[in-house]
């Protein structure tokens, strides 16, 4: 089936669900959903491939008041590392065995497509983006995987930010996981040190982690002034 990005723009527009939400052309298969509020910027973005290939990619959500208290933190050497989007896979919280990565073969499919879609993003608008702005249920999706498998959990930003900011997200919802996240990023750092290649940079990291666990053990929780 041949479709084409301005048919699934026109389908998206004119779907209720969708009422909140901008949509966007980007690149030359990308459609960008986004939607805004006063307390996180949400994206989706769909991409068409192959004339007849759609697939959801994971979304994004800039948490605003999260972001701000975390940016403050990280010391300007080491911005450059830092991003404010926490990534999400479509069935990290919404169980499905449904796919959304198809190849479209009728207008009947891309209608079941499109309406499972849909019934997934009610599922988030109702149930998780709501939740997400609490810092308690945030560190429990950050620590539900042990220091050691951390990387299944995308929060934006790389090293050793990234991980700045998911030791913040432990300790202002005061997690039991903060504790190990520190340490194991600590050992991280000091290996640095031995390592010729980060001779510049873990001096760096060393600085930001100090500055980051001061601030987080001396400082009011901002989530609950």
């Amino acid at each position: 089936m041949d479709l084409t990005r301005n048919k699934i723009k026109s389908l998206f527009e004119s779907n209720r669900a969708m009422i909140n939400y901008s949509v966007t052309k980007e690149d030359t298969d990308m459609i960008i959903l986004c939607k805004k509020t006063d307390s996180y910027i949400l994206k989706f973005d769909c991409r068409l491939q192959f004339d007849s290939f759609l697939r959801f990619n994971p979304f994004t959500i800039q948490l605003n008041k999260l972001e701000n208290f975390v940016y403050d933190l990280i010391i300007e050497e080491l911005k450059k590392y830092y991003c404010n989007d926490i990534g999400f896979v479509i069935k990290d919280f919404y169980k499905t065995d449904y796919s959304f990565s198809q190849e479209i073969t009728s207008e009947a499919h891309l209608e079941e497509f499109l309406s499972e879609f849909y019934k997934c993003l009610s599922y988030y608008e109702q149930e998780v983006f709501p939740k997400l702005l609490d810092i308690k249920f945030l560190a429990d999706y950050v620590g539900s995987v042990p220091f050691d498998k951390q990387l299944e959990i995308v929060v934006g930003g790389t090293y050793p930010v990234t991980l700045f900011k998911k030791i913040a997200i432990l300790k202002w919802g005061n997690h039991p996981r903060y504790e190990e996240y520190k340490n194991g990023l600590q050992t991280f750092i000091k290996e640095d040190f031995l390592e010729p290649r980060y001779e510049k940079e873990a001096p760096l990291y060393q600085q930001g982690f100090d500055y980051l666990i001061t601030h987080l053990e001396n400082e009011p929780n901002p989530f609950y002034k």
